[in-house]
């Protein structure tokens, strides 16, 4: 929805490795790491990011029981064959984006208050799935489930407190912050303790191979070369 109209969407070309969409009511040109409106009426005007994490389709299925599925069986079988390997080296997108990690590297891309910062998936790894740290002046943890596959990032300050999360769990998965003990999961909500039904901020955030995310945020920090 944009300015109360709501719009389709369809691919049309690349934009440094990554596809262009095209709105069919006013044919506006749109990039998808960022949803903003490059060229055409609409031009300067930005979609609403929301949530979506990568995720196994157990894990959803496990969080989401009622959820709604798209049915393969459409007149477009044909556009859905395309076999599509993210993470593995390809020429062809190499070109694109900065050398500071290999072209085709996985990162928690996440954008604050129009700052962005990559985090490697294996960094996040390697720090037990969870990073809290500070991006344009905003506390934030950045979170990597690599069973589930889920990285995503949320602010960390709630009801009036800036939180430490760390993962408490040797051999899994479990997100817990220090100042209460309370368990949150990948999607920033509380599963027990002192908060209730409580959710943390989602801030702009998903997986992206290096390329992409470094060739349309050339000015990106990056995180583990500080």
């Amino acid at each position: 929805m944009v300015d109360g109209r709501r719009l389709t969407f369809e691919t049309t070309g690349l934009l440094d490795g990554a596809f262009r969409m095209k709105d069919r009511e006013t044919g506006t040109i749109w990039t998808h790491l960022d949803g903003k409106a490059i060229a055409g009426p609409l031009e300067g005007q930005r979609l609403t990011m929301v949530p979506i994490p990568q995720t196994t389709w157990g894990r959803w299925k496990a969080d989401y029981a009622d959820t709604l599925v798209l049915d393969p069986d459409t007149p477009f079988q044909d556009r859905y064959v395309r076999p599509v390997q993210i993470g593995v080296y390809n020429p062809n997108e190499a070109i694109y984006g900065d050398d500071r990690l290999p072209s085709n590297t996985l990162v928690v891309g996440v954008e604050v208050e129009g700052v962005f910062k990559g985090y490697p998936l294996d960094e996040l790894e390697s720090a037990g799935g969870v990073v809290n740290d500070t991006l344009a002046g905003e506390p934030i943890v950045v979170i990597y489930d690599s069973a589930a596959r889920t990285g995503v990032a949320y602010r960390r300050q709630f009801d009036g407190r800036t939180l430490e999360f760390h993962n408490v769990s040797e051999d899994g998965y479990e997100f817990r912050d220090r100042e209460t003990g309370s368990l949150w999961d990948v999607h920033g909500r509380t599963a027990e303790g002192a908060y209730g039904d409580a959710r943390l901020e989602f801030v702009p955030s998903f997986i992206s191979e290096w390329y992409g995310w470094s060739a349309y945020h050339p000015e990106t920090q990056l995180y583990g070369t500080e």
